[in-house]
């Protein structure tokens, strides 16, 4: 009986395990994405600031019992609005006119 405990303990750790991985790999995927992007649409220092702030969007997720892939997706649409007030902020705004007129 104990050894059947055993095995049945060692399995659902390797199921935990194995949706860890799964997880790792969704994040993974939609941080790419985001990044991607980012980079194509706003250049290289905009894409440098908004994955450090997905990052930081990921670690303040209140996990619940197994996230998913809108957990994810939460992540994203949380930072591309911080890039969007960056993006209609004032200074920004008037950096970029600056910036044209040299």
């Amino acid at each position: 009986m104990r050894h059947r405990e055993s095995k049945r303990n060692r399995w659902q750790l390797e199921e935990i395990a194995f949706c860890d991985a799964n997880l790792i790999i969704l994040a993974e995927r939609e941080l790419a994405a985001f990044s991607r992007a980012v980079r194509e649409s706003f250049g290289s220092e905009q894409t440098r600031v908004s994955v450090e702030e997905w990052i930081e969007e990921l670690e303040c997720l209140n996990w619940p019992a197994r996230p998913g892939v809108s957990d994810f997706r939460r992540i994203t649409t949380a930072a591309s609005a911080r890039l969007a007030d960056r993006q209609l902020s004032p200074c920004f705004i008037q950096y970029k006119v600056e910036a044209s007129h040299t």
